[in-house]
């Protein structure tokens, strides 16, 4: 039988330990590969150059009006995708499609820490635009749109499939930045 008088001095020691301190929350570590870019062309009328290990993805059925077409541009091992969306200017002109896309980033503003512009152009492919990059805990942290000002206008916005947590998608949208600006460099438009 256990003595009484000598378990409590011992509960007592075994009870004096160091608090315990939780361990801050890990991530994976994600490793990108280095990108090799090739040249794409979409059913759209443009064309531009993505890494090897991004797909384009066809959208079937209507994405907008008549006058518009539609594709991913899917990053499979990010478990990212770009919804991209060409639009052929109309009548109406430039100023709304200028407009929806800003409206479009800056629906984001309510979550967002800060949304960054900025402008491109790249006059040798008649191509001139904004870059958008959204801070914080947002459902589509870069988006962007590009045109040649008369004819065509092209808009996209970035998705990863998870939880927007900017501490563990910082990695990977860092590379998807580096990607994206490439894409705008090389973007091209298809005479149609």
């Amino acid at each position: 039988m256990i003595e009484w008088k000598w378990f409590i001095p011992v509960l007592l020691i075994a009870a004096c330990r160091p608090d315990a301190v939780p361990k801050p929350r890990g991530y994976f570590r994600i490793e990108h590969p280095n990108a090799i870019y090739r040249l794409i062309e979409s059913d759209c009328p443009v064309q531009f150059e993505l890494p090897q290990f991004a797909l384009i993805e066809r959208v079937s059925g209507p994405c907008g009006s008549d006058s518009s077409c539609c594709f991913n541009i899917a990053y499979p091992t990010m478990n990212a995708r770009w919804l991209v969306t060409y639009i052929k200017i109309d009548e109406s002109g430039l100023d709304p499609l200028v407009e929806q896309a800003h409206n479009t980033a800056f629906a984001h503003d309510i979550k967002a820490s800060g949304i960054g512009r900025k402008r491109f152009s790249f006059p040798e492919n008649d191509v001139h635009g904004v870059l958008f990059e959204l801070d914080g805990p947002v459902a589509s942290p870069l988006q962007f749109f590009a045109t040649d000002s008369t004819n065509s206008f092209i808009r996209g916005a970035l998705f990863f499939n998870h939880v927007p947590n900017p501490d563990s998608l910082s990695p990977s949208l860092e590379q998807v930045r580096e990607n994206t600006i490439h894409l705008l460099e090389t973007l091209e438009w298809k005479a149609q």
